[in-house]
């Protein structure tokens, strides 16, 4: 529908001006305007690829969900910008990017395999088609990142990065948003390093580059938030610079945030070469101190300071999660029912619930943390040497054997646990009542022999009584006879008390040593 901005009267498409106020008429505001087609959307290059649809632009290119036509296979095709179609020296960049991702044979690196220009002069770079997010989508909405997750995720980085500096290329651009997370519904998640775009052929020089052209010395190429140093002031570079950019990333997944920012690019690259980064944990105080190491250590100002290459600094970082017990990209990604059953418990409902820090100690626990190391120095040798050797030689050193004794993990069942624990409590309370019998059987033993003695006395009284064939009949008379009994008992002296058993005892051993003859 159309309206009149002066009277508001609506009219039908056919009507152009207002009859009443001859103003021209205008579409509804709400209705969108149609969004312009890309015109490459359709095209096919090289009678092979047809592009579909449009996934992004970046510094250099256009990148595009492509289909193989031969095929049948949807692949992701990098163009490069209509307005460096003329630029010589952006085509050469170009065609580097292609030939050092071409060379890079690793798991964690874009896989590139074709590259063409076409009939027009379009120049363009066929690659697999990744399914995921960017390092950095995944920043913005779960920043900071779990210390295992940020190190698992780091460690596949440094290993795609790597390859490259052993094929002798230095990428320069490492960032976030140069590194995709693939996520597939059938495999664990990977990392993939991106966009070799500036990337230098270090190892031998191209014949059609003109090193002077493409990497002037003072020219600052690069994003200024993970450049290093010497980036930053247009040095030569090395290796090392990419591990500074490593180093940056996994600050920021640690913390949330880059150590050095400012408002402008010229701000950040002074930071860069003056400013002392903050400590990871002054920012998340969770951060594990040896991992805060490993960051500081490859975000040193000096490249002679940090790990010389990313395989260097991949090996520190990968002893440090191991020490840790960390869940990495380097282990096994699907564990064993029988190592979550080890670090979890099931609750009433079946379900088996896993706790990740048990099981990290587990792992830990597995490595050899927890080997037990026995050294003992060496026994002399059969034929000592002479002083003169001696004095020759210098005192010879102690050799040190180690024997290690591994830790053994023996799987117990349920049910086997269930009945551990049944006779483990039957013991405990059978050795108590055997205690508390010990200690009654002790105390009736150890009993003075106070009650004794009216005992003796009663049966000493009884037997001195006359008997029933002395009295001359069994008469009530017998109890006058039981009195002089009791008067003379009441004349002799007290009867000594009775020992007990154990006092006797030591009365004989007593007087056995007294008199031993």
């Amino acid at each position: 529908m159309l309206h009149c901005p002066q009277c508001g009267r609506q009219y039908a498409h056919g009507e152009q001006v207002c009859p009443v106020d001859q103003s021209p008429l205008q579409a509804d505001s709400t209705v969108a305007a149609a969004v312009p087609v890309d015109p490459m959307i359709g095209r096919t290059f090289d009678e092979k690829y047809r592009l579909d649809e449009k996934l992004g632009v970046g510094g250099m290119g256009t990148v595009y969900r492509a289909t193989h036509l031969l095929i049948d296979r949807p692949v992701a095709i990098k163009v490069l910008n209509s307005r460096f179609v003329e630029d010589e020296a952006a085509q050469i960049r170009f065609r580097r990017e292609a030939r050092a991702a071409g060379r890079l044979r690793h798991a964690n690196a874009v896989t590139v395999t074709d590259f063409g220009t076409t009939n027009d002069g379009f120049v363009y770079i066929v690659m697999e088609l990744l399914e995921g997010r960017t390092l950095r989508e995944v920043l913005a909405r779960e920043a900071p990142l779990d210390t295992a997750r940020a190190v698992s995720v780091m460690l596949q980085i440094s290993a795609a990065v790597g390859a490259a500096h052993h094929a002798g290329i230095i990428h320069r651009d490492l960032k976030p948003a140069n590194i995709f997370i693939v996520q597939r519904s059938d495999t664990p998640a990977a990392v993939k390093v991106l966009d070799f775009g500036i990337a230098k052929l270090a190892a031998e020089a191209l014949e059609d580059d003109d090193p002077m052209t493409l990497t002037q010395v003072g020219v600052m190429i690069g994003t200024p938030r993970y450049m290093s140093p010497e980036q930053c002031d247009g040095a030569q570079l090395k290796p090392a610079s990419d591990v500074y950019s490593l180093g940056i990333i996994l600050y920021e997944m640690l913390t949330g945030m880059t150590p050095f920012t400012g408002s402008t690019p010229l701000a950040v690259a002074m930071k860069h070469s003056t400013s002392p980064p903050l400590p990871p944990t002054e920012i998340v105080a969770t951060i594990p101190r040896p991992i805060e190491q490993v960051v500081l250590h490859a975000l040193e100002k000096n490249p002679a300071d940090r790990p010389g290459n990313a395989d260097e600094f991949r090996s520190e970082l990968y002893a440090t999660a191991e020490r840790l017990g960390l869940e990495h990209s380097g282990i096994p990604s699907v564990l064993s029912l029988e190592t979550l059953r080890s670090a979890g418990t099931e609750s009433p409902s079946g379900r088996l619930v896993v706790d990740l820090e048990r099981l990290r100690q587990n792992r830990a626990t597995s490595n050899g943390m927890n080997d037990i190391t026995v050294m003992r120095a060496a026994e002399a040798s059969a034929h000592p040497p002479t002083p003169e050797k001696l004095a020759d030689d210098g005192p010879s050193p102690i050799v040190v054997k180690s024997y290690e004794f591994p830790r053994v993990n023996v799987p117990v069942s349920r049910e086997a646990l269930t009945k551990f624990s049944s006779r483990k409590q039957a013991t405990v309370i059978g050795a108590a009542l055997a205690v508390l019998l010990l200690i009654g059987l002790a105390l009736v033993l150890s009993r003075p022999g106070d009650s004794a003695a009216p005992l003796n006395a009663a049966s000493e009284a009884v037997n001195a009584t006359p008997s029933p064939e002395a009295s001359p009949s069994p008469s009530p008379t017998a109890t006058p006879t039981r009195t002089p009994a009791r008067e003379t008992k009441r004349n002799e002296p007290p009867p000594k008390k009775k020992q007990s058993k154990i006092g006797s005892a030591f009365g004989k051993v007593k007087r056995i040593f007294k008199n031993p003859f």
